[in-house]
């Protein structure tokens, strides 16, 4: 008789596959337990995303989930929804296998609201007694509503048991432009969420506010900026968590009046911080502030698109750069590089930019930051080729690294990578002791189907010879 693992087991495995949607669904199929188990953690999260260029991800459904949604609905619901014409007596008459609204963590209203109208003529109804079934629940950890024509605009926090559902939500994503009922009427239930994320679209009310003062444990904050909406009327409101906050973006698309950054000096238990600006001159008002600033906490920094003065952020980096374990920033400039080798010994992962003719720069960076383990990148014929990077980093990477991540510019249709470059670094990178498995990924590369099997060819012929390197591509949008 084959022995059969305890359910705690089981759970505590599944759980390490909560976002292999692919695995999870596999392991229904096996017998009545594991679909038991596995059913829960799969239907924890049914939404899946796509990205944006800029802002939120917008996220999707499946139509069929809303089907099996309307198969929970309680009867007396039904009934009402077929008495209204939207429901068949085909549709009400079907029963789930299991209560999979129960199982639901994670609720988008936005994506109910598309489904319902994508499939049905009128949506009201139906997104009601949707609501209604979601608010009898158990509790909700992270909600997602924000102000776009498929909004939903019901008064859901006043139906039954919706107290009890929201009490416990922890992350809450959301516009600055739905009603500020919602906000007020949240705040009185909700007072423990841990992440807020918030697009800022012209309108920041009093209840917002409230919602925001109201929260005992706020530790991720995500600011997004579409317009010139002025931030300086909310400030108070976030520095009252500086104790607390441990994580904050910023993501600005428009120029920022005078005095809405400089809130970020005061959050000084910051261990993360990504500042997503589209220009240079976003960073004015606090350039002059960089180098007195202290985040003793620090250890992510960002900036994915602008960046500050280098001369200011070369003396944040003095300050702050010896707790860093992660840094990125889209600059080439040398003087900063030596300042990363210099004052950043412990960083884990890094992206930067090195000129064509900076490769001691690059060495130096190698044998400064004996901890790094993986190094992201930019290529185009003004910065370092690929070959230079492979050779520095098979003779001085530290010994725990095993990433290489290259993006490659827009105009160029392929990597510049000849097989003879791919056969010199897993050699080189046999003699390292201790030998790890590698990474090479490269983004945006090749359209030529026959270069990539070129390259696939020689990796399997390497792991052939016991040299494990994985090579993967992966192609801009």
């Amino acid at each position: 008789m084959p022995f059969q693992l305890p359910a705690d087991c089981l759970n505590e495995i599944f759980e390490y596959l909560e976002k292999d949607k692919a695995s999870l669904y596999s392991c229904l199929l096996v017998n009545r337990l594991w679909c038991e188990i596995s059913v829960r953690i799969l239907w924890r999260d049914i939404w899946t995303t796509k990205p944006v260029t800029h802002g939120r991800r917008r996220l999707k459904v499946n139509p069929t989930i809303l089907n099996t949604f309307i198969t929970c609905l309680p009867n007396n619901s039904k009934t009402h929804l077929l008495k209204k014409g939207i429901l068949n007596s085909t549709q009400i008459s079907k029963t789930p296998l299991f209560d999979y609204a129960s199982f639901c963590k994670v609720l988008s209203i936005n994506e109910v609201g598309q489904t319902i109208i994508d499939i049905f003529k009128n949506q009201k109804y139906l997104a009601k007694e949707i609501m209604k079934m979601f608010m009898a629940k158990t509790s909700l950890k992270k909600l997602s509503y924000y102000s776009d024509p498929n909004t939903i605009n019901l008064s859901f926090l006043r139906y039954p048991g919706a107290k009890d559902y929201l009490t416990k939500l922890s992350k809450l994503s959301c516009s600055s432009s739905i009603k500020s009922k919602f906000f007020y009427k949240l705040s009185q239930i909700s007072c423990n969420i841990q992440s807020l994320s918030i697009e800022f679209k012209d309108i920041i009310s009093d209840d917002l506010k409230i919602l925001i003062s109201s929260q005992n444990n706020l530790k991720y904050l995500s600011l997004i900026q579409y317009n010139n909406t002025d931030w300086r009327d909310i400030i108070p409101s976030l520095v009252k968590h500086s104790n607390t906050l441990i994580k904050l973006k910023l993501f600005l698309r428009k120029f920022c009046r005078i005095g809405q950054l400089s809130f970020i000096t005061k959050l000084t238990n910051l261990q993360e911080l990504v500042l997503l600006f589209r220009y240079n001159h976003h960073f004015d008002e606090i350039n002059s502030k960089l180098q007195y600033i202290t985040f003793p906490h620090l250890q992510v920094l960002k900036f994915p698109c602008a960046y500050p003065d280098h001369d200011m952020l070369i003396k944040f980096l003095e300050n702050n750069g010896k707790n860093l374990k992660e840094f990125y920033i889209f600059s080439s400039d040398d003087s900063l590089n030596l300042a990363i080798a210099k004052f950043c010994p412990n960083l884990i992962s890094l992206y930067t930019l090195f000129r064509n003719d900076k490769i001691e720069t690059f060495k130096v960076i190698l044998n400064s930051c004996q901890q790094l383990e993986s190094f992201e990148t930019h290529c185009n014929y003004e910065l370092l080729s690929e070959k230079e990077l492979l050779g520095a980093l098979a003779k001085y990477s530290p010994k725990n690294f095993y990433r290489l991540k290259l993006s490659l510019a827009n105009y160029l249709l392929d990597s510049r990578l000849v097989s003879e470059d791919l056969e010199d670094f897993p050699t080189n990178w046999k003699n390292r002791v201790p030998q790890k498995s590698f990474s090479f990924i490269i983004r945006g590369c090749t359209r030529s189907s026959e270069t990539k099997e070129k390259y696939m060819s020689m990796v399997e012929k390497y792991k052939k010879l016991g040299i494990n390197i994985r090579f993967d591509f992966s192609c801009y949008n």
